[in-house]
């Protein structure tokens, strides 16, 4: 554990070793500490999923750090599988490949999109600030109201008739 408050403690791969059973993640150190339960979040989830994961005990309420990973994929084959495993339950974001519909009703507007999950229908409510997020110049993440996220990585790769629609209903 950090020694003092906003210490980052860095977690290296010849220290840690996670395994998987069932649902449950766990962490052993090198100093022979277990945590039975722990929960993986990504520092940039948007951005970069791919480094910096915070690290932090599930068997405690208030989930503390117990450390940071930087670049996960750098580890052992069976603790990048249990990172992986985690990380996927945890950041399921659908891709939006096409949307087939937007319709706004009572300050909600309700979504009908192709996904490369299948074809999805979430409702967002019609406040483009707090519900929707541009990650950069084309890439838009969508937010439902049960906090479900749908990103759409490039705009300008949708069919003409999806952006016109995204265009549309979020003020572009």
């Amino acid at each position: 554990m950090p020694a003092k408050p906003f210490e980052i403690t860095y977690l290296y791969p010849e220290d840690v070793q996670f395994r998987r059973v069932g649902d449950t993640l766990s962490l052993t150190l090198a100093d022979g500490t277990h945590y039975p339960r722990v929960v993986l979040r990504s520092c940039f989830p948007v951005s970069d999923r791919q480094s910096l994961i915070s690290v932090r005990d599930a068997s405690d309420e208030e989930q503390p750090e117990i450390g940071i990973v930087e670049e996960w994929e750098t580890l052992n084959e069976q603790d990048r599988d249990a990172i992986s495993a985690e990380m996927n339950l945890h950041y399921l974001v659908p891709k939006v490949q096409a949307v087939r519909k937007v319709r706004e009703e009572l300050g909600f507007l309700y979504w009908s999109v192709d996904t490369d999950k299948g074809v999805k229908e979430f409702v967002m409510r019609n406040n483009i600030i707090s519900y929707a997020r541009q990650v950069s110049h084309d890439h838009w993440l969508l937010i439902d109201v049960n906090d479900a996220r749908y990103e759409i990585t490039r705009l300008s790769d949708l069919d003409s008739r999806s952006q016109k629609l995204v265009r549309q209903f979020l003020s572009l």
